[in-house]
């Protein structure tokens, strides 16, 4: 019997991250989709991922032998979230990392001062995921916010879902005397734009604005060029 294992996590919506997970073992996909809803024959692999409702929770706990308990971490405010744990690992091997990387996680370490630097995207008017959130600490006074529109060229708009939309924005925040991070990044970025190749001294200058140090950056670019079979220089 083939078995696939899964992820249950609880999001905390004030902090934008993770709090609590629990992996546990699927031997009925089936019956899994079954329970949350989930339409297998547009997903038929499994791989997105789903917000589970208390009922649903429940089901899974009694079908699988999960003792999932959200209300443990005593928030208020939480999404509870499903999703394969292939989605994870395979990706860029996330749970490989010995340090926390912002994915999922970039709120909290800019709380604590071990980020110094975030970047979300948004819609040309409607706000990017996260925004809120992060919204509260810079009305608390710890953290800058700047917003840059980007425009997307005409002759780019005819691929897109909606055509009227004329770009998108990059939300960046920092702490408070790290400003100068958000026009460095942006210059990084032109510099490819403009025809330059994303290369390993990109990535780097990369992670050290997002505040990364340089062991953690030395083991990501190790870790990235073994994964893709690349050389230095050539990521």
């Amino acid at each position: 019997m083939t078995q696939d294992r899964f992820i249950l996590s609880v999001f905390d919506l004030n902090l934008w991250c993770t709090v609590l997970e629990c992996r546990f073992v699927v031997d009925d996909v089936a019956a899994l989709g079954a329970i949350i809803d989930a339409d297998l024959e547009e997903d038929q692999a499994f791989v997105d991922s789903y917000t589970v409702d208390a009922d649903e929770l429940r089901a899974i706990n009694q079908r699988f032998g999960t003792d999932f308990r959200p209300e443990s971490t005593g928030l208020t405010e939480f999404e509870i979230e499903l999703e394969r744990e292939h989605q994870r690992i395979g990706q860029g091997s996330l749970r490989e990392v010995p340090y926390l990387v912002h994915t999922r996680y970039e709120l909290p370490l800019m709380i604590d001062g071990r980020k110094k630097l975030a970047r979300l995207t948004g819609g040309e008017t409607a706000k990017a995921y996260g925004e809120d959130a992060f919204d509260v600490w810079v009305e608390k006074g710890l953290l800058h916010k700047q917003v840059i529109f980007v425009p997307i060229p005409e002759e780019h708009r005819s691929g897109l879902f909606d055509t009227s939309v004329k770009g998108y924005r990059n939300v960046y925040y920092t702490l408070k005397g790290e400003e100068w991070r958000i026009p460095a990044m942006e210059l990084l970025w032109k510099a490819c734009e403009r025809g330059a190749r994303w290369s390993e001294n990109y990535e780097r200058m990369e992670g050290m604005l997002f505040g990364y140090d340089d062991e953690q950056n030395d083991w990501w670019i190790e870790h990235q060029r073994a994964r893709r079979g690349k050389t230095e220089n050539d990521l």
